[in-house]
């Protein structure tokens, strides 16, 4: 059933089985698990059943570091979670027609010596099988991952390989709600705001939550507790409480909300074709296409080799057909200041990208016409690349919490994000591999890499919010374990991103349903 959390009489205690913070894709497919095998279960929603502007301002937080987007625009307070900005046709991320899924790469489980912090405590092998249920959930074809050698352009498949993702249905993970907030043992509770985690005396259990509603505030009591309410919000719940205070008894070594990592999204370098070659010639196989019953699109990623020969992060790029006129610096320039505006973050080098614009005004009058009348990619003379790739673990990109608080008395996070030196080197040299492979193929070049601008195109995210309570074997150097249980405790467990020590260079949602998934099966075991 499902009801707002002020109908919840103050100073009640509410007990379940099973509690789960946050109905988003990952708490939704625990709880769907669980509900199915009988367990009663509560989920605690901090937003309503559809997004609300009021609850969303409450999603904002305090950012420094690199500019970051606005997160009450990256994220979503209500029963989907942020899937509801899948269905958003007017969202400032599209998504060109579907949810872009794929697995992560073996090598992202791998420790790498170039890669400081990475290797997961779980193989590639421990989560395959629940990749595959994770691809049924979603409507996905396991089969449909590899490559084609049929009009592959002709690189060397030792550096360079064809990599595909499939597109979801953006709805995905609100088609099977109604049936789930039907149920009897399931007891949603809307508006539900969580205000503390505690422990037993031993430290070695959680006991109960704090929970605060419009009309007071209650407690939950449960075997299993789940924070499954995304990168930020899990480790802002728990830093917020007595027990998750660096050095206290849930955070011992000063690691909850360290290693925030997003998906490094930068669109740099330009492909100019060789003479009398067409770029929607070279490049079809390389734009969205149907396979069958599923869309696909694929891009072009360095071998795991390669990877590792080079000393370069994961990352794969596709191609977007462009006319030459929108690469110019005032058009960029043009843009970044844009964006600033946008999301209340003045890019960096502002003063430069000013000086873009005023040697270059005609060249920004005539993107923006053509922009306008939707015909700026008709007629490309070449295509930048749109680059994705994984960041490095750095403990220095973290949450913590700022002075404000939100409607709760929470104090709001607080978002450092920060990049480390190989992270811009992997951009750069894998761009400088691909030009090398166009090249001794004769199809063309790479210009206006990155270094070769200033300034350089700005680096964005995707709304992945990875990493700040991360997988680990040992406490020193995470947050919980292979099970993704917080380190000696023996139920209170996360789902989401947050648990990846790594992020790979592949969207996060596959993998968000398949840990949750693999979580739900332990916690059925532990519950007996």
């Amino acid at each position: 059933m499902k009801r707002d959390a002020s109908t919840v009489a103050s100073g009640t205690t509410l007990k379940f089985d099973v509690c789960l913070v946050g109905a988003g894709p990952a708490g939704l497919a625990i709880a769907e698990v669980l509900a199915a095998r009988g367990w009663r279960v509560g989920l605690l929603e901090a937003g309503g059943e559809k997004p609300e502007p009021e609850v969303q301002k409450s999603a904002e937080a305090v950012r420094r570091g690199l500019p970051y987007f606005r997160l009450d625009r990256a994220r979503t307070r209500a029963i989907g979670g942020s899937s509801w900005m899948w269905l958003d046709e007017g969202a400032r991320w599209p998504l060109d027609g579907g949810l872009r899924s794929r697995p992560l790469d073996r090598i992202d489980f791998e420790e790498r010596p170039h890669v400081p912090f990475s290797g997961w405590p779980i193989s590639y092998e421990d989560l395959e099988p629940w990749f595959r249920k994770a691809e049924e959930r979603m409507g996905l074809d396991s089969l449909a991952y590899g490559g084609t050698a049929d009009g592959e352009l002709p690189f060397d498949r030792s550096v360079v390989e064809t990599c595909v993702s499939q597109f979801a249905e953006r709805d995905v993970f609100r088609r099977d709600t109604p049936a789930l907030l039907a149920r009897e043992n399931v007891d949603v509770l809307l508006h539900a705001g969580v205000i503390g985690v505690e422990l037993n005396a031993e430290g070695t259990a959680a006991t109960r939550l704090r929970v605060a509603s419009a009309s007071g505030w209650f407690q939950v009591e449960a075997r299993q507790f789940v924070l499954a309410g995304g990168g930020i919000e899990n480790a802002r719940i728990l830093l917020a409480s007595e027990v998750g205070r660096p050095g206290g008894p849930a955070n011992p070594f000063d690691q909850l909300g360290r290693y925030f990592m997003e998906h490094v999204h930068v669109d740099s370098g330009f492909f100019v074709p060789a003479p009398g070659a067409r770029v929607e010639d070279l490049l079809a196989l390389y734009r969205r296409h149907m396979a069958g019953e599923h869309k696909q699109i694929r891009t072009l990623r360095l071998t795991g080799e390669a990877q590792q020969r080079e000393g370069l992060l994961n990352t794969v790029t596709e191609f977007l057909p462009r006319r030459k006129l929108f690469t110019s610096a005032g058009v960029r320039s043009f843009a970044e200041l844009a964006w600033g505006i946008d999301a209340r973050s003045a890019p960096e080098h502002v003063v430069r990208h000013f000086l873009n614009i005023a040697a270059q005004p005609h060249r920004v009058a005539a993107a923006a016409w053509l922009k306008r009348r939707g015909i700026h990619e008709e007629q490309p003379s070449g295509a930048t690349l749109v680059m994705t790739a994984e960041q490095a673990p750095n403990p220095a990109s973290r949450i913590t919490l700022g002075r404000r608080v939100d409607r709760f008395g929470v104090p709001v996070a607080r978002l450092e994000w920060r990049l480390t030196p190989l992270d811009e080197h992997s951009i750069r040299r894998t761009q400088d591999i691909l030009d090398a492979q166009f090249r001794a193929a004769g199809l063309g070049q790479i210009e206006l890499k990155w270094g070769e601008t200033h300034p350089n195109p700005r680096i964005h995210g995707c709304w992945h919010h990875i990493g700040t309570t991360r997988m680990s074997s040992d406490p020193r150097t995470g947050v919980v374990d292979g099970d993704c249980f917080l380190h000696g405790l023996s139920n209170l467990s996360f789902a989401g991103s947050s648990v990846m020590p790594t992020a790979g260079a592949v969207t996060v949602t596959l993998s968000i349903t398949a840990l949750a998934l693999r979580l739900a099966g332990e916690l059925g075991r532990r519950l007996g």
